[in-house]
């Protein structure tokens, strides 16, 4: 089975300054659960000037008790690709598990865009997918259970990490 979990936030907020904030979210020392970030690949499309960037992430494994028995892993690997385009107004990512994968698969696509309502703001739309096989139906419903709620909490988190660095980054502005 697959469970997804969706997602829309507006941000009050340009998007240029919400792009930067996204870069920050993971190495700013807010998400606990993030312990490393690496760079693995930076590029620039010279025709478009569409960015690329591939990033590997470690996370504290956060599962409860039963089911870190059967995922004995201290930490999780994750990698991210993302695409911006400044000109256009967007940035797209796909976010995916590498620890564990040949049983379980956490997927998020997600989009950041300047808002039709108001350019002036900026609209984030993601899914997240959990799908686990090979553990019998008990198990894999019980981590896609854990890794549906992991991912509603994570996101709620990360939408209240980014609201912190802009606020921080508007104090910044205002003093200047």
């Amino acid at each position: 089975m697959v469970r997804h979990l969706d997602i829309t936030y507006v941000f009050k907020h340009p998007f240029e300054k919400v792009s930067r904030a996204y870069f920050q979210k993971y190495t700013c020392g807010k998400d606990t659960n993030v312990t490393a970030i690496k760079v693995l690949e930076h590029k620039i499309d010279p025709q478009t000037g569409e960015e690329y960037v591939l990033r590997r992430g470690e996370c504290v494994n956060v599962l409860p008790g039963i089911l870190k028995k059967l995922c004995p892993f201290g930490k999780i690997e994750v990698e991210e690709e993302a695409w911006l385009n400044k000109k256009e107004k967007y940035l797209r990512l796909h976010c995916y598990n590498l620890t564990w994968s040949n049983y379980a698969s956490l997927e998020e696509f997600s989009c950041f865009r300047a808002y039709e309502n108001n350019p002036n703001w900026t609209i984030f739309e993601q899914r997240g997918t959990i799908s686990v096989c090979g553990l019998g139906s008990l198990i894999c419903r019980m981590f896609e259970s854990f890794g549906h709620s992991f991912l509603q909490r994570g996101a709620q988190k990360g939408l209240g990490i980014m609201e912190d660095i802009l606020l921080t980054m508007s104090e910044i502005y205002s003093e200047a």
